[in-house]
C-alpha cells in the first residue's frame, strides 16, 4: 500500500514509466539464500558488497540487504555466482510486485491492491461456530454473504477440531454437493471455494460449479492438485504440521517457524505446479492454529510479509480461531475484535484473502484499508 501511495505521489512529476522505475530502484529487502559452502557464501557476500549491498554471512546462509539494480550489477559482475543472485532476484522481486490476479476458471479476482473477503459457510453439524441446517439456508447465507461484500464463499463439510472424527468421502459429498449445485443454480455471484483435502470431494465439487479448492492439509491426497488442473480451477495450499483432526502438542516445536512455513509451502507449490496447476491459480496459507501454539502463530503474524518472498496471493484464516480465545481467555463468541485486528495484520503484511465468519465487518475493515492507499476507491472496492 505504501509503494501505491509513493508511486502516485511521483506520477504527479514523472511520467508513469519513470515512476515505476523509481519506485522498482527505491526498494530494498532483506534476502536470505543458502549457498552449497561456506567458501561459497563468502565469495557471494564480497560480489554483493561491490555492488552496493550490505551482506552477512553465517556458515551457508547468506543475507543482504539489496536492491534490483544493485543484483543487476552483482550478476553483471561475476557470472559465476549467477545462480544464487538469481533467487535472491526471485525472492525481491516477489515482494516488490505482488501477485496481480488470481484466477480461478472463469472467474478473476485482482489480488494486487485490496484484500477479498471469503466468508465461511459450514455445512457440517459439528463445526466450532456458525453452521447452517439445510440447503436452503445455505443459499441464503450465500446471498447475504455477496450482499455484504464477499467475493468468495468457502464451503466446508468436515471439521478439523481435534474433538471431531475423520468423515469418510461419501459423507462429506453429501454434505458439499447439494450445496454447491444449489449456490451455483442461484446464481450468486461469488467464487465458490469447498474447504477439503479428498481429490474425489474436489473433483465432484468442481464438476458442480466450485472454482477454488481449500486444501488445508498441503496436498495431503497426491491426486488433489491433478484434479484442480483439470479442471483449471484455483488451490489453495496450506502448511500444516502434524495431521488434521488429531491434537499432539508436544510435536508443535519449531527452531524458525516462517522459515519451515516457507519452506513447505515453496516445495508443496512446486508440486501442484508439477501436476498442472497454473501459477496465477494458486494461493498460499500460513495455516494458523494447525500444528501450531499460540506463541508459533503470534510469531507467524508478526512475520507474515515474509510469505510474499514466494510470490502468491496469501490467505489468512483466523477468524474467530481457538488460539485467540486462549490469548484472551474468551469463547469465540467474543472473539470479533480479535479477529478483525488479525486481519488488520494481515492486510498490512500483504493478505488478500481473508477467510472469515464476520463478513460485513471483515469488508468495511478491508475497504478502509484499501481507501487509505486510493481515497477515490472510498466508496467501492473493486470485486
Amino acid at each position: 500500500m505504501l509503494a501505491r501511495i509513493v508511486s502516485q505521489r511521483l506520477r504527479e512529476y514523472f511520467s508513469a514509466e519513470a515512476a515505476d522505475a523509481l519506485c522498482v530502484a527505491k526498494q530494498a529487502t532483506v534476502v536470505l539464500v543458502d549457498v552449497r559452502d561456506a567458501q561459497r557464501a563468502s565469495s557471494l557476500v564480497t560480489v554483493l558488497t561491490r555492488s552496493g549491498c550490505v551482506a552477512e554471512y553465517n556458515a551457508c546462509l547468506v543475507g543482504a540487504v539489496v536492491t534490483t539494480a544493485q543484483l543487476a550489477a552483482a550478476a553483471a559482475q561475476s557470472p559465476e555466482c549467477a545462480v544464487e543472485i538469481h533467487a535472491m532476484n526471485v525472492a525481491l522481486m516477489n515482494v516488490v510486485q505482488p501477485p496481480v490476479r488470481l484466477r480461478a476458471r472463469d472467474r478473476e479476482l485482482a489480488v494486487r491492491d485490496a484484500a477479498h473477503v471469503m466468508g465461511i459457510l459450514n455445512v457440517t453439524p459439528d463445526s466450532f461456530y456458525a453452521r447452517v441446517e439445510n440447503v436452503a439456508a445455505a443459499v441464503e447465507v450465500a446471498r447475504d454473504f455477496a450482499a455484504d461484500g464477499a467475493t468468495l464463499v468457502d464451503i466446508g463439510g468436515q471439521s478439523y477440531a481435534h474433538w471431531n472424527p475423520t468423515i469418510a468421502a461419501q459423507e462429506e459429498l453429501d454434505r458439499v454437493i447439494p450445496v454447491v449445485e444449489a449456490i451455483a443454480q442461484a446464481n450468486v455471484d461469488v467464487v465458490l471455494s469447498i474447504d477439503t483435502w479428498k481429490a474425489s470431494v474436489a473433483r465432484a465439487a468442481l464438476a458442480s460449479g466450485a472454482h477454488l479448492i481449500n486444501d488445508c492439509s498441503g496436498l495431503a491426497d497426491p491426486d488433489l492438485a491433478a484434479v484442480v488442473a483439470h479442471y483449471d480451477a484455483a488451490l489453495v495450499v496450506m502448511h500444516l504440521k502434524g495431521e488434521l483432526n488429531v491434537r499432539a502438542a508436544p510435536t508443535y516445536t519449531y527452531g524458525d517457524a516462517m522459515k519451515e512455513i516457507v519452506e513447505f509451502l515453496y516445495a508443496r507449490t512446486e508440486s501442484a505446479r508439477a501436476a498442472g496447476v497454473a501459477r496465477e491459480s494458486i494461493v498460499i496459507d500460513p495455516g494458523l492454529e494447525f500444528g501450531k501454539e499460540p506463541q508459533t502463530d503470534l510469531e507467524i503474524l508478526d512475520r507474515f510479509g515474509e510469505l510474499r518472498s514466494l510470490g502468491y496471493p496469501i490467505l489468512l484464516a483466523g477468524s474467530r480461531k481457538s488460539f485467540l480465545g486462549r490469548i484472551f481467555d474468551r469463547p469465540a463468541s467474543e472473539l470479533l475484535v480479535p479477529s478483525l485486528a488479525t486481519a488488520g495484520l494481515g492486510i498490512t503484511a500483504g493478505a488478500r484473502i481473508l477467510r472469515v465468519h464476520d463478513v460485513a465487518e471483515t469488508v468495511l475493515l478491508a475497504r478502509m484499508y484499501a481507501a487509505v492507499g486510493n481515497p477515490r476507491a472510498a466508496r467501492v472496492v473493486e470485486r
